[in-house]
This record gives C-alpha cells, sequence and structure tokens, in this order.
C-alpha cells in the first residue's frame, strides 16, 4: 500500500525508483523484525520438547510460502506502478514467473482487490444519471473456448501514475493494429509513460498517440509488439451472448460472461463529468469490475465488437460498453497513428 504513494510523492523520475526500492527494503525489515520478534515469544512460550521440532518444520514451510506471497505481491504492486525499466526487469524474472505460477489465481484476484480498495481505484462512475433497464442474473456460459482463450493473448494490462493526482491507475486494453493498443482515455489520463504488461513477455513501455476525453478511446504504440491484433466482428444486439476480457483490480487476467440487454444511444458524459451528448451504448448483464475498462467486448468467435468503459452506480451487475459505431472509427485509423499526444489532465480518485 505503501509503495504507490511513495512513487506518486517523487516526482524527479531520477529518485523514483531508489526511492521505491528503499521503501521495499525498509518495509520488509521492519516487518521480519517485529514478526520475528512475536513469534520468537510465542515460541518460547508454546513449544518445547517434540513439538519444538515440529513447530521449526511447519514454521519453515509458512515461512516460505509467506515469503513467496509476498514476493509475489511487492512485484505486482511494482509493476503497476507504471515505471518501464522496473516492470521489464521484474517481467523477465525467472524466479518472480515462477512464484506467480504456483500462487492460485483467487489468492492473486484477492490479493488485488484488496489492494484496490485501499488506494480508492475504482473505475470512474460516469454514467451517474442514467437509470438502467432491470438487468438479468449474468450469465453463467462458459468463455473457458479455444476462440475467447485465442483472444485472450491480445488483452494487455495497462498501468502508469498520473503524478498531477498523485495516484496510481490501471485498466485493459486490447492490441487492436500491429504495435498498437486500444483503452479508454480515462485509464491514461495525466499518465505521461504508460506501461502494458504483455502475457508471456512482460512488461513495455507505451506512449500516448490518440487521446479523446470526450468520447473516452484512447490508442498507445508500443514499439516491438509483435502480438496479434484482435479482428472486429459484427455489432452485437440484444439477447446476444459474448464476454469482456481484462484485468479486474489490476490483478489476474479474467474473462467473464455477458449478455446484451440493449443497444441504443445514451447521453455520457466526457471522462471529467461534463458536456454529455449522444453515443451509441450496449448496456451489458455483466459483472464488470475496476480495471476491466478499455477492456474489450467479445462474441463468442473472439472478435471484438465493442469496448467495456463503465459499470452502474447502483450495486447491480450492469456494465457498459462502446458499440462498433463508436470503436470502429478509431480502430481503423490506430495504425497510422505515430506522434505522441498529450493525456490530458488526470481524473481525482
Amino acid at each position: 500500500f505503501a509503495i504507490p504513494g511513495v512513487n506518486s510523492l517523487v516526482t524527479d523520475s531520477a529518485w523514483r525508483v531508489a526511492a521505491v526500492v528503499v521503501t521495499v527494503i525498509v518495509l520488509l525489515g521492519l516487518g521480519h523484525a517485529i514478526g520475528v520478534r512475536i513469534g520468537g515469544a510465542i515460541s518460547r512460550r508454546g513449544a518445547r520438547g517434540p513439538l519444538n521440532v515440529i513447530n521449526r518444520v511447519l514454521g519453515g514451510a509458512l515461512n516460505l510460502a509467506v515469503g513467496a506471497l509476498m514476493i509475489s505481491v511487492i512485484a505486482f504492486s511494482v509493476t503497476n506502478l507504471g515505471i518501464p525499466s522496473v516492470s521489464g526487469l521484474i517481467g523477465k524474472s525467472k524466479v518472480i514467473a515462477t512464484i506467480d505460477t504456483l500462487i492460485p489465481t483467487p489468492v492473486k484476484s484477492a490479493v488485488a482487490q484488496l489492494r484496490s480498495l485501499a488506494l480508492s481505484e475504482g473505475i470512474p462512475q460516469i454514467l451517474g444519471q442514467i437509470s438502467p433497464t432491470l438487468p438479468g442474473t449474468p450469465p453463467s456460459t462458459s468463455t473457458n473456448t479455444p476462440a475467447l482463450n485465442a483472444a485472450s493473448a491480445s488483452v494487455l494490462r495497462i498501468s502508469g501514475t498520473a503524478y498531477q493526482c498523485g495516484q496510481n491507475q490501471t485498466g485493459s486494453g486490447y492490441v487492436a493494429a500491429p504495435e498498437r493498443v486500444i483503452t479508454n482515455a480515462h485509464v491514461v489520463a495525466g499518465v505521461t509513460r504508460p506501461v502494458v504488461d504483455v502475457p508471456g513477455s512482460g512488461s513495455m513501455a507505451a506512449r500516448v498517440v490518440y487521446f479523446d476525453p470526450k468520447n473516452d478511446l484512447a490508442v498507445l504504440a508500443v514499439d516491438g509488439l509483435s502480438t496479434q491484433p484482435l479482428v472486429a466482428g459484427k455489432q452485437l444486439t440484444a439477447g446476444a451472448a459474448g464476454a469482456f476480457s481484462g484485468y479486474p483490480h489490476g490483478g489476474p487476467f479474467e474473462s467473464k460472461p455477458a449478455a446484451v440487454e440493449s443497444v441504443a444511444p445514451m447521453l455520457v458524459p466526457d471522462i471529467y463529468g461534463n458536456d454529455p451528448h449522444s453515443e451509441e451504448i450496449y448496456q451489458l448483464s455483466a459483472d464488470v469490475q475496476p480495471g476491466n475498462s478499455g477492456g474489450p467486448l467479445l462474441d463468442m468467435e473472439g472478435r471484438v465488437v465493442g469496448v467495456v468503459f463503465a459499470k452502474a452506480t447502483q450495486n447491480i451487475p450492469v456494465g457498459y460498453a462502446f458499440t462498433l459505431t463508436e470503436l470502429g472509427p478509431v480502430s481503423q485509423k490506430a495504425e497510422s497513428l505515430t506522434s505522441q499526444v498529450s493525456s490530458g489532465n488526470c481524473i481525482k480518485e
């Protein structure tokens, strides 16, 4: 929890990495010292004779498991800071990669969700004035299909720090063209150096080459990205089944089913809550979470049919995604966008 705060406070890039590393060392050392003192006191009072041997064996095993979990948590937290050099090194670590594969996905998801809540990270509630129709229960259709599994390789995690607001931001995106990634504008708003986490290839630095705060879409250029772009499908209609992919709470990848409740124009403000304007929107019966912003809405063949950008402000399983009507023009010109542009002002959480 402290690492993102230190990262946002130190604005000088030359000192930022050093500050983060020192923070990690100091807090780990402090936590270890406190734990040793407490554990030693408990051990001296409660474990004697043969029980002491059992205590040491089980304690060693537990220490190994906790140590591995802490390495994974710290690596996850530092990677999501959006420091390209550090994220790249962590992504290349064989030890961290091995540990990450051994930790169950539910544990990693729980840690990501806890961290997201503690840092007040969340999907902007930009649809507060819209009252969704009563949704059905999100479908239980399996997303473990060859087509959707293949598409998952092209869905990336995006992170970065908006220093003007002093906050870390995470979201999702997908490869729409060679070396080009589409996401939401609010995911990278105020971020000068976004980082994309590529499945199986570690982290890569990106630059913003398109930023539209009104329509909440952005394009990132990632030089050297070899991931295959997703292809566009056909617009879904009400009642159609689909799936949405991304990294909820900045944690591990998840693909979940969705059902289209309606397809219609809605008045949507820009990412700063101003200038309501009409856009064609899917209303989805789906369990959309913070961090899913910018991830693709897919048909069951793994083709892009929209991009997730919001969830209902009420406590109901409703999500919203832009249709191909809004997404198509940006996707078609994504490959031709080369010049870096401003990512605007950040949105204070």
